[in-house]
């Protein structure tokens, strides 16, 4: 049996559920893209592999973006949205996200408590962090760059006196049981490694790795290891 493709819709906005014949729970997972670009045909691809992988219901909402939705009312329709799914699914439910997606997850997760988390290069704090060793330490070879995020910031968050609010690093004060998967070769990697720190969150990071290697050709290794990590971390209940 193929895992079935469903669109749904949730307060105006597409939601994309790849449902598993045989599937144990539910992952809701949040896409990448700097706040700014729509659930596109990798993300897609990657929430197909998810669920045949885990054997889950992998669920993909396309939220509100930045260029029309400024923070925080990108937030609260995912807050809105993880709090639906919490009441309304009878399997155990999980969250995960990448980039972007991984830090609107984060913002959600004082609406309720998954059994596990999984986060791929999130994005944990919007408060300066230029001097910083993987900030500070960017090549022109990585795929993410100061002047980009600075881009996204801008867009997502364009009142800096709301960046400490927007930051779950600064704001959350707990977690669940969490995998962090970091790339090496990202900017973004100090705050990966702050928030594991401070959390006690299970960090693995991929030497060689730069930033959205889900959906780049040359991190295919990359993306087919993540897909066993996280089965191997969400398999022990």
């Amino acid at each position: 049996m193929k895992t079935a493709i469903l669109e749904q819709t949730f307060s105006g906005r597409r939601v994309v559920r790849f449902d598993h014949p045989e599937a144990s729970g539910v992952l809701v997972w949040f896409h990448g893209g700097g706040w700014m670009i729509e659930l596109g045909e990798d993300a897609l691809l990657w929430g197909r592999d998810l669920a045949e992988r885990l054997g889950m219901s992998v669920v993909m909402p396309d939220y509100p973006l930045a260029r029309e939705f400024a923070y925080p009312k990108s937030n609260a329709w995912c807050v809105d949205f993880w709090r639906h799914t919490l009441q309304t699914e009878a399997l155990p439910v999980f969250l995960g996200g990448d980039s972007a997606g991984a830090h609107l997850a984060l913002c959600s997760l004082p609406a309720g408590i998954p059994q596990k988390a999984v986060f791929v290069y999130a994005v944990t704090t919007l408060l300066p962090v230029r001097d910083s060793g993987s900030w500070a330490a960017y090549q022109k070879r990585w795929p993410l760059s100061p002047r980009l995020m600075d881009y996204f910031y801008d867009a997502y968050c364009p009142d800096k006196a709301l960046r400490y609010a927007a930051s779950p690093l600064e704001q959350l004060s707990f977690i669940p049981p969490t995998l962090l998967i970091t790339a090496q070769d990202d900017i973004l990697a100090d705050q990966q490694n702050a928030f594991a720190y401070r959390f006690g969150a299970k960090q693995i990071t991929y030497e060689g790795a730069g930033h959205i290697f889900l959906s780049r050709a040359e991190g295919a290794r990359f993306r087919a290891q993540a897909l066993e990590d996280i089965a191997d971390f969400l398999s022990e209940l």
